[in-house]
């Protein structure tokens, strides 16, 4: 796993279990850099550093600072092609993987108060 990925998948790891840490504002900012990803997971870790780095989500940026180390320390304990905590992947052998892209934008849609919020808004 490159360290761009070990990134993404902390990134997706703390939105999933520390949502907590997370403001309105944070998620809404979320929301937009989600719907302005690239495809390139380069490009995408660099976008998940920069949104880290406001002075404001320092301890968001500690979560994750955590999390991505527990992920680099569980891959260079042993040989393991599995994910953390031993999880293999739920996507078919046969079948694509989800991308980086998709793979933040649905924690962000699964995990964010606002998501709740605009599903029990009233449509007009």
């Amino acid at each position: 796993m490159s360290a761009y990925q070990r990134t993404i998948q902390a990134f997706v790891k703390l939105i999933e279990s520390e949502s907590s840490l997370f403001s309105r504002e944070d998620w809404d900012n979320l929301d937009k850099l989600a719907s302005n990803l690239p495809e390139n997971s380069e490009e995408i870790s660099g976008k998940i550093r920069n949104w880290l780095n406001l002075e404001s989500r320092s301890q968001i940026k500690q979560a994750f600072e955590k999390k991505r180390q527990e992920i680099h320390s569980y891959l260079t304990k042993s040989d393991n092609t599995l994910g953390p905590g031993g999880a293999t992947s739920p996507t078919p052998a046969n079948q694509p993987s989800e991308s980086s892209k998709e793979l933040i934008q649905n924690a962000i849609k699964l995990n964010s108060p606002l998501s709740d919020d605009k599903k029990s808004q009233p449509k007009p």
